[in-house]
Parts: structure tokens; C-alpha cells; sequence
């Protein structure tokens, strides 16, 4: 049965593989603007830009939405960080590793990234999904009141 927390946990879940997939797009479109305009290194020094940014976000999406719910705050907000050190240091790590190779075009490398970097931004324009639609959040006894500007809430006795 797929429960109102459950509804919000994949739709979350989605939104954050969507925002992976567009970025995943636009490294592709980078690239393959780089190999029409320019030489093979650069082509390469692009994708590993844009790689160097999606592989950590992808490992911080992953880890970071793992557990979801009232019931699991602690594990959340505890992967939720784990996510973020894990990113940052695997980004790290990438450049660290990527950075000394002998046939590496640092400009499309770090332009790559920068435009990948802030295509989050884009995130923002669309907002989340609700946690609890009106209509499943609200039981038949509870009763709302409209008022001019507010909506007052009187759930009753239902342990709410």
C-alpha cells in the first residue's frame, strides 16, 4: 500500500534524480560542443570536469535521502551529513587525482565544472513536491476553518 510518506518519499527521490539527470544532460551537451569545436583533449578534460561534479552529487543524493520520515530524523540528518563529507572529499580526491595528468585542458576542465556547480541553481525555480497533500493529511473527523488569511486546524482526539 503505498501510504502518504511513501508517496513523498519517491517523489523527493525523483526530484533529486531529475536534477542529477539534467545535470548528466548538460554534461553531455558540453561535450559535445567541445568535440565539434575543438580537439579530443578538450573533450576529454570536459567530461572529466563534469564527472568530477555528478559522481559525488550522485553518492551525496544516494546516501543523503536514504532513510526519510519522523521516525528516522537522527539516521536522515546522520547520512545527510555523511552525504556532504563524502561529497567534498571525493571532489577532493578527483582533483587531486586528475589535476597532475599530462594531457589535461584545465580551462574546459574547471568550466565544466563551474557550469555543472551552478546549474543547481535551476533546482530552485521548481519547488519541492508537499510532504502531505490536504486531502490524505486530513482525516474524516478533522475539521477546517477558514478564516481570512489562515486555516485553523481541529483534529479531535485522534492522537494528531
Amino acid at each position: 500500500m503505498l501510504t502518504p510518506h511513501h508517496a513523498y518519499e519517491l517523489a523527493i527521490r525523483g526530484y533529486a534524480l531529475k536534477l542529477i539527470l539534467g545535470q548528466l544532460l548538460l554534461v553531455i551537451f558540453i561535450v559535445s560542443a567541445t568535440y565539434l569545436g575543438t580537439d579530443h583533449k578538450s573533450t576529454r578534460s570536459a567530461a572529466l570536469g563534469g564527472m568530477i561534479f555528478l559522481v559525488p552529487q550522485y553518492i551525496f543524493t544516494r546516501l543523503s535521502f536514504l532513510y526519510t520520515g519522523s521516525a528516522n530524523v537522527m539516521r536522515a540528518n546522520t547520512f545527510m551529513i555523511l552525504g556532504h563529507a563524502c561529497k567534498f572529499a571525493l571532489i577532493f580526491i578527483l582533483f587531486s587525482v586528475i589535476l597532475p595528468l599530462p594531457d589535461i585542458q584545465h580551462f574546459y576542465l574547471f568550466i565544466t565544472f563551474v557550469l555543472v556547480m551552478f546549474s543547481q541553481i535551476f533546482s530552485l525555480l521548481k519547488p519541492l513536491p508537499e510532504q502531505y497533500p490536504a486531502k490524505l493529511a486530513l482525516s474524516n473527523k478533522a475539521v477546517v476553518e477558514e478564516e481570512n488569511e489562515s486555516v485553523d486546524i481541529e483534529a479531535g482526539k485522534q492522537g494528531i
